[in-house]
């Protein structure tokens, strides 16, 4: 499955929320996030769901869960892959996760906006394009 990755925004703020359609096709990436809830996981992906992100995306990228609240405790409280199924619902799009990027441990760089292949089965995702293209200066001085 194919896309260009992008990552998760908060779209309670319609002003600062960005367009739906920027998600068509996009390899939605998320995670890494240190503390927290789970209630809150599951909240941010109904928000997405709900606004109509999920539908558009061709894929998901989540990052290890640190420090999460909640998360598989001995209450029985679901996981996070149970917390991610349930909010895809029936959406058929692949899913990758337990991936080490974000703000704690080891982490990969995650470009923004460059296309990519994310295969699930394999646990690959695979990046079509440079992440970072040399710059090109022009003008007076230079």
């Amino acid at each position: 499955m194919g896309g260009v990755i992008n990552r998760i925004v908060l779209t309670q703020a319609p002003p600062y929320a960005l367009p739906v359609e920027w998600f068509d096709g996009a390899v939605l990436f998320w995670g890494g996030e240190t503390g927290g809830q789970a209630s809150h996981v599951w909240s941010y992906l109904q928000v997405l769901g709900h606004c109509g992100i999920l539908d558009r995306i061709a894929g998901m990228v989540v990052g290890v869960p640190y420090a999460i609240d909640g998360l598989g405790s001995p209450d029985e409280s679901p996981n996070l892959q149970e917390i991610v199924l349930d909010d895809l619902g029936n959406r058929d799009i692949p899913v990758l996760g337990n991936v080490e990027f974000g703000h704690a441990g080891p982490n990969l760089p995650m470009p923004v906006g460059i296309r990519v292949a994310l295969d699930a089965q394999q646990r690959s995702l695979s990046l079509l394009e440079p992440a970072v293209r040399p710059l090109t200066v022009t003008g007076p001085g230079c």
